[in-house]
């Protein structure tokens, strides 16, 4: 079964609205009155209401810098690791599953590309147009699509997708949603 959701944001709050159940709401810090795992600092929490009473998940940050996405009651979930904020070619995220498995996240995948490829001198017609009618210009440089996959599949089925619209898909064979949500929120916020 896939789950569906896309990233929504206003200048109160950020949300993740999964397709046919309830938003998931964002918050900054840690749940009040629940403590946190000894030398994790809090990044964020994604809750089933809006004031995060109840939390699905704490992304926190332990020694090392990295991000750990915990359960209310301490079960690690997962690691997302960001790629660095100076890489600019096709960045990579990664997610570690406690059971060892490492899903790898590239921006732009080969077939987006292609297709970025063939798009291209459409785009810079459109460019050309828009300075000569001095319009504002989207972002133009974004990947169409990302696929976290296992490495060493380059044409497999990827555990979760990002849309260039901001729709993520995420497979029901070996990732759970809350740490999808998680990845979601942290590709944007944590840059």
């Amino acid at each position: 079964m896939t789950h569906t959701f896309t990233r929504h944001t206003t200048d109160e709050h950020d949300e993740l609205r999964p397709r046919g159940s309830a938003p998931v709401h964002v918050r900054r810090g840690a749940p009040e009155g629940r403590p946190l795992p000894e030398g994790c600092k809090p990044r964020f929490t994604l809750a089933a209401d809006p004031d995060g009473v109840s939390p699905l998940v704490v992304v926190v940050r332990k020694d090392g810098g990295r991000l750990a996405v915990v359960t209310p009651d301490h079960v690690h979930l997962a690691e997302l690791r960001l790629p660095p904020r100076n890489k600019r070619w096709r960045p990579t995220h990664e997610i570690h599953l406690p059971d060892g498995t490492v899903l790898r996240g590239r921006e732009g995948t080969v077939p987006s590309l292609v297709l970025w490829l063939v798009k291209l001198p459409f785009a810079l017609l459109y460019l050309v147009a828009l300075a000569l009618s001095d319009s504002p210009a989207e972002d133009s440089t974004a990947p169409l699509r990302t696929a976290w996959k296992r490495p060493g599949t380059l044409f497999g089925r990827a555990a979760l997708t990002e849309s260039a619209r901001g729709r993520f898909r995420v497979r029901g064979d070996g990732l759970d949603h809350r740490v999808a949500y998680a990845q979601a929120v942290a590709k944007y916020w944590e840059r």
